[in-house]
């Protein structure tokens, strides 16, 4: 068994092939039985959460775990099990593979809605760790020609929009509102949430023909756009339709108030495969938002895997599971 730590992961970050990575995973069909969702255990603040995939293509089969503890600490552990012989092969540190994932999917999604040529202006929303892989992807699949980013903490913001220009070279402004950074952009990033959970971008603000990617509402307390977004995207792209639609704060809020939206969603799946009947407007609003998908990190999870075997990154350790003869399907 090998182990790979973040630093190693890290070191073989190639945008580019990780978004081509995505594009091959969702390339092939659908399978719900093969990526079942995610079980959470929870107890008070803590709990611990499950997601098991079997990509349709690749070597391995495997699952992500995440863990929280009561007082805030997060760890993400990656397991990847040979399909062929069920050895457990590796064993992986996953909050590296999960933000570059997050973001290559994203970059996947974004590229297939908007029309052809450059990003006119991104407008971030947002200056994590999240928000800076993004816009590293992003930027691989598309020129971006200006960049406007907002997040509450100046020092931060102000971090970012130099970090942009630097690693980038694209002409970045450090703005003091949301609507601001928003205003005439023509794809626009969501990936932060207010502390109240309040929305932090809202439909008014959108030009005609804006791009949305937003990340932040993963469950059905999280709250990052307004109901009015979902009420003027035309189009609404998911990585998971049935979660997005039943278990996020963001939808079962645009719900609430009455806004229709489920004959606008569509799977990536549909996306990547030129599957949807819709042929996007000028002026038509597009929106991908993601919660996230056990495919993607064991898909990036082999890539990661084969990337560090061919640079000799890892950490071989002296232990095997013993494989016991499987007689009946659930044994």
């Amino acid at each position: 068994m090998i182990y790979l730590s973040a630093a190693d992961t890290d070191a073989i970050l190639d945008w580019p092939a990780a978004i081509d990575c995505m594009r091959k995973a969702y390339s092939a069909e659908a399978n719900n039985r093969a990526v079942p969702g995610r079980l959470v255990a929870a107890d008070k603040s803590a709990w611990i959460r499950c997601m098991p995939a079997i990509p349709g293509t690749g070597r391995f089969m495997g699952t992500k775990q995440i863990s929280r503890t009561r007082d805030g600490k997060v760890v993400y552990v990656i397991t990847l099990f040979d399909k062929a012989t069920g050895e457990l092969a590796y064993l992986m540190d996953g909050i590296s593979i999960t933000a570059m994932r997050t973001a290559a999917t994203s970059a996947l999604g974004l590229d297939a809605l908007s029309a052809p040529g450059p990003i006119g202006k991104l407008a971030v929303l947002g200056s994590g760790l999240e928000a800076r892989s993004h816009v590293r992807a992003i930027a691989a699949a598309r020129p971006v020609q200006s960049l406007a980013v907002f997040s509450p903490t100046a020092a931060s913001r102000e971090a970012f929009a130099e970090s942009v220009r630097a690693d980038l070279r694209i002409d970045a402004e450090a703005v003091s509102s949301p609507d601001q950074a928003v205003s005439g952009a023509t794809h626009v990033l969501a990936a932060a949430r207010s502390r109240d959970e309040s929305p932090i971008l809202y439909g008014n603000w959108l030009a005609p023909g804006a791009t949305i990617v937003s990340i932040g509402s993963t469950t059905a307390s999280q709250r990052e756009v307004d109901a009015s977004v979902v009420e003027r995207a035309s189009v609404i792209v998911a990585d998971e339709v049935k979660e997005l639609s039943h278990d996020t704060g963001d939808m079962i809020a645009a719900r609430e108030k009455g806004v229709s939206f489920e004959h606008k969603l569509f799977s990536l799946y549909d996306l990547v495969q030129n599957r949807i009947p819709y042929r996007r407007a000028a002026s038509d609003i597009a929106m991908f938002k993601s919660v996230g998908s056990a495919l993607q990190d064991i898909a990036f999870a082999e890539f990661a895997a084969e990337a560090c075997a061919a640079r000799s990154l890892g950490q071989p350790i002296p232990v095997a599971l013993k494989v016991k003869q499987s007689i009946g399907k659930n044994s």
